[in-house]
């Protein structure tokens, strides 16, 4: 009966510990899920992060390609403006 009551024990012992084993498992694996999850969401988060800066520089970009064009064009006015003023300086000069 000793013998018995041994090999009942030992395997009552050892099916516990592999049932120990599987939950610790399925606790690990639900602790990675959760994880991963928290990962990917931040992840999410960066990549919207960046998608809305891409589009701020991209709206600078045209911002400042307007001023490039305005600049431009006020140059040229000055430009046409400083000639008709020497014309005017010569015909003062000649009278």
């Amino acid at each position: 009966m000793s013998i018995e009551l041994s090999l009942f024990f030992g395997a009552t012992g050892a099916f516990l510990g592999i049932v120990g084993v599987i939950v610790a498992m399925k606790k690990d694996s639900k602790n990675q899920g959760a994880t991963e999850a928290s990962i990917s969401s931040k992840v999410d988060y960066i990549v919207r992060g960046v998608d809305d800066i891409k589009l701020d520089f991209k709206d600078q970009a045209r911002k400042i390609e307007a001023h490039n064009d305005r600049l431009i064009r006020v140059e040229e006015s000055s430009k046409q403006a400083h000639k008709r003023l020497d014309k005017i300086e010569g015909k003062a000069n000649e009278n």
